[in-house]
């Protein structure tokens, strides 16, 4: 019944079904001169209206700098202090502010309703600190938290598993195999095209519904259920590609990759295990409504899954052909 409730949920936001981080805003800051900034939004949740962005997303800096879209200057006391972005609890979103200074350095920093904001202080250039590190597990945390295909993949696996010894050969293949690939992508040791790659990680989403369901109708076992840490590895490579997409979205510098790559995986890897003892947790519930109301709720279920990955790819691939 939670399972089912949740795809309702999913179905109800298949509107603006791009499933990679959505919700999040991006304020890139540039230093032209000492203390002074000029300001761009690379991604504004699809406010089309950049002053309306400004409204909405309320950026907030040190009480010396001075913000006139798009200049900011922060004068001899540079850009140190509390920054972010005032608006993200009303829009219940998350957002990145990416500062590049004047020697060429690079610096990232995430935000969510919750902790809308953060001090820079005169260490910034460290980007090797817990702090920098830590930036980037919240990215991903809020990343996988916020890819709804990715969790529905994970969830559509949780279906197919009855004990815990192959739970962890499932989630610890999909691990292995979406870490591999991201690591590549991150380090430009592979590419992949952005589009595909989604359209087929909603293909994921549908094959597992439908092992789901003809198992419902069968009885019998299917195929993924005998060796669902091989369907993981082999879609985990494609989710990797995704998550990279998302990396790629921030233009990290090549100096900030490393930690970038390894705070990032860290956080999808703690989101993604959240979400699987959330769902472990309700599963005695979740099997005891199964036996009071009857296999069709389950069945709805499965059918929900597959529906919503459906809408999804044919979405992105409608996506690969130019408007007429």
């Amino acid at each position: 019944m939670a399972a089912l409730l949740w795809i309702a949920w999913c179905l109800l936001r298949v509107v603006p079904a791009h499933a990679h981080t959505p919700l999040l805003s991006v304020l890139a800051l540039e230093e032209r001169a000492p203390g002074q900034f000029i300001a761009r939004w690379e991604r504004t949740q699809g406010i089309q209206d950049v002053d309306a962005a400004y409204d909405l997303l309320r950026p907030t800096f040190p009480e010396h700098c001075e913000f006139t879209p798009p200049l900011l200057d922060c004068g001899a006391q540079g850009l140190s202090g509390r920054v972010g972005f005032e608006g993200l609890a009303d829009l219940s979103s998350s957002g990145t502010i990416q500062i590049r200074w004047l020697d060429g350095s690079a610096q990232i920093v995430s935000l969510t309703g919750t902790r809308p904001h953060v001090r820079l202080s005169e260490n910034r250039h460290d980007h090797w600190t817990l702090r920098s590190l830590s930036n980037f597990v919240r990215l991903g945390v809020t990343h996988i938290w916020l890819g709804l295909d990715h969790l529905l993949f994970v969830l559509g696996l949780l279906w197919l598993l009855d004990s815990w010894r192959p739970l962890i050969q499932t989630v610890t293949a999909f691990t292995i195999a979406h870490s591999l690939t991201l690591a590549a992508a991150t380090l430009g040791l592979a590419r992949v095209p952005a589009a595909p790659v989604e359209a087929v990680i909603a293909l994921s989403i549908a094959f597992v519904a439908v092992e789901i369901a003809r198992e419902a109708r069968t009885g019998k076992p299917s195929s993924s259920r005998q060796r669902p840490w091989l369907v993981a590895f082999a879609f985990g490579l494609l989710h990797g590609f995704g998550f990279a997409g998302a990396m790629a979205e921030l233009q990290i510098a090549d100096a900030q990759r490393p930690v970038a790559l390894l705070g990032f995986n860290l956080g999808v890897e703690l989101g993604q295990l959240a979400f699987i003892a959330a769902l472990l947790a309700l599963r005695p519930l979740v099997r005891w409504l199964e036996r009071a109301l009857g296999v069709r709720l389950a069945t709805a279920g499965y059918y929900a899954l597959g529906s919503v990955a459906m809408y999804w790819f044919f979405e992105r691939v409608a996506a690969f052909f130019p408007a007429v």
